[in-house]
């Protein structure tokens, strides 16, 4: 998917803390380091479906501090807006940890008279500009945890509230402290504290066109138990959940015309969207690849980039076929999990009977229930659109949704990691035992690769079934797996063997860092390869369909062999 460049405006995000950083840091990808002409360093990448380039920086406690680094970074960047992103103490009893605040009002707490009459304020107050304060409204009614990533251990959502902070220099641990009882006196209306916004509030305001908004999670009470909670996670929980609604603001914030780049920030250029039309009209549809959440059966997804296919979208004639890695939008009543989710649309009204593209999907769902494979999380049609979402597990201590066996696969000229090749004979033999239960009712999968395979250990599954709903094609599944019976021009018919190759295929890559290329001498094992592993390999790549092993005899084979492997890293 080609198409015109285009450059992105810049949002500047900054963060006072590590713990911050890091929860901003986790959402980007193509992440350079820039360095500004103060010293400051910045890690520049982009987040899927966002129209922003992301510029995070973080600056330390104070709100000097703060505002030096916003004052330069907005220049160095022409940053189009700042969001300062982190945690705050709570002043309100009202608030939860893991709550986040959006500053409504930030007060500068210290501006004040002292007299002999006592201290008398003199209020510095920001707000937000009314579009920002209506995009914030908006995100926390429709889905405010769109970009919110699992928890290790399943909580209630927290709440979003939209109201003031006051911000000052001291750390506040104590809530009967002589700053504390000042700002119920004079700034009752704050529900918490922290000692960076006003900085970054007050540089911000010096640019006119540049929105500011500050965002908090609660991560301590004010009342001397900060240092428990902190050791607890408290401020590594409302980090993640200060950045996700962050995101989820800025993903409704529309940029205005592209600034001109400056020459030492490098090119931060990205494919435009591409719109993919009818034949004669332009059907005005975005692709998935420049989205960042769909929708399908009254659920949204956001999807989530990756290598290879994980996020792809292709056009055969009228056909359209997406899919994505992708999490289903948690809300009040769930935590969210994460899906494979596939969708196939026909530009022109579906024609005939009999297995459509639109049936073929349905139908692969059934195969899943059948055959015990991907579990079925939704699968619904709507007009001339199919769409299916099967599981993708997730990791049980971090929550993030578990790789691929690309991330397994060695590349070259690195020999195989002893303790690697273990983990992918063992989880292949694993994937062979689906494939048998495929090939005993006379189906293949035929599509099988790095990124159609899940790392869910000590097994591995399949992301979904591949081919096996519809008939084999000449031509299909092409690429270095493609099994010789697949290309062009083959007298054999593709079918159950073809899974075999393709297993020995995943299986040469793990041994040498390259899968079988068309032309070139077949697998030679080297010496340090285990006999019965190099023995399977050689006999499932044998180019003739019917001298390869069947699908049970290559995983009783992997399954010794697995046992003969060292397991030293």
């Amino acid at each position: 998917m080609g198409g015109a460049r285009t450059r992105l405006p810049t949002v500047v995000v900054l963060t006072a803390l590590p713990v911050e950083y890091e929860a901003v840091r986790r959402h980007l990808k193509d992440v350079r380091e820039v360095g500004s002409r103060q010293g400051t360093r910045f890690d520049v990448g982009r987040i899927s479906g966002l129209d922003w380039q992301i510029a995070l920086a973080e600056t330390g406690p104070t709100n000097t501090r703060a505002a030096l680094i916003t004052q330069h970074a907005v220049d160095h960047f022409t940053a189009a807006a700042v969001f300062f992103v982190g945690v705050a103490a709570a002043l309100k009893d009202k608030l939860r940890l893991g709550d986040v605040v959006v500053a409504s009002k930030i007060y500068g707490y210290h501006g004040g008279r002292e007299s002999e009459d006592g201290f008398s304020a003199r209020p510095v107050a920001w707000e937000p500009a009314y579009d920002m304060d209506q995009l914030v409204r908006s995100a926390c009614r429709n889905g405010p945890w769109a970009f919110l990533t699992p928890a290790p251990h399943p909580s209630a959502q927290p709440d979003v509230r939209f109201e003031p902070l006051t911000s000052g220099d001291v750390l506040i641990d104590w809530r009967d402290s002589e700053t504390v009882r000042r700002i119920r006196s004079h700034y009752n209306d704050a529900v918490a504290v922290d000692m960076e916004s006003h900085g970054v509030a007050q540089a911000a305001r010096m640019h006119r066109d540049v929105h500011m908004l500050t965002v908090r999670g609660i991560s301590d009470f004010a009342d001397g138990g900060k240092a428990a909670a902190d050791a607890r996670g408290s401020q590594r929980t409302a980090s993640r959940n200060a950045a996700a609604f962050a995101l989820r603001v800025l993903r409704d914030l529309r940029p205005a015309v592209p600034p001109p780049s400056t020459a030492d920030e490098g090119p931060p250029l990205r494919p435009a969207a591409v719109v993919v039309t009818g034949p004669g009209r332009d059907t005005g549809r975005k692709t998935w690849e420049s989205r960042p959440v769909v929708e399908a059966g009254g659920q949204e997804y956001l999807l989530y980039e990756g290598p290879g296919d994980l996020l792809h979208e292709s056009r055969d004639g009228d056909v359209v076929r997406r899919q994505a890695r992708a999490r289903l939008v948690p809300d009040r009543n769930t935590r969210g999990s994460y899906v494979w989710l596939r969708q196939v649309e026909l530009l022109r009204p579906e024609r005939g009977s009999g297995l459509t593209p639109l049936s073929a999907l349905e139908r692969e769902a059934e195969l899943c229930r059948d055959f015990r494979g991907p579990e079925v999380v939704y699968l619904g049609r709507r007009r001339n659109t199919a769409t299916l979402a099967l599981e993708w597990p997730a990791d049980a201590k971090s929550g993030r949704p578990l790789d691929t066996l690309r991330e397994l696969l060695p590349e070259p000229p690195a020999p195989p990691d002893s303790l690697r090749l273990h983990l992918t004979v063992q989880g292949l033999a694993a994937v062979a035992e689906l494939l048998g239960r495929l090939h005993g009712k006379g189906f293949s999968h035929r599509a099988l690769h790095p990124t159609a395979i899940v790392m869910d250990r000590p097994r591995m599954v399949l992301r979904d079934l591949g081919l096996a709903a519809v008939p084999p094609r000449p031509g299909e599944s092409a690429g270095p797996y493609q099994a010789p019976e697949q290309r062009h021009g083959a007298g054999a018919r593709p079918g159950p063997a073809t899974d075999v190759h393709q297993l020995g295929a995943l299986l040469q890559h793990a041994l040498t860092g390259r899968p079988p290329a068309p032309g070139l001498p077949p697998y030679r094992p080297a010496g340090s390869v285990p006999p019965r592993l190099a023995q399977a390999v050689v006999d499932a790549l044998q180019q003739d369909p019917t001298a390869r092993p069947g699908i049970r005899e290559l995983r009783l084979e992997l399954l010794a062999a697995a046992r003969e492997l060292p397991l030293v890293p």
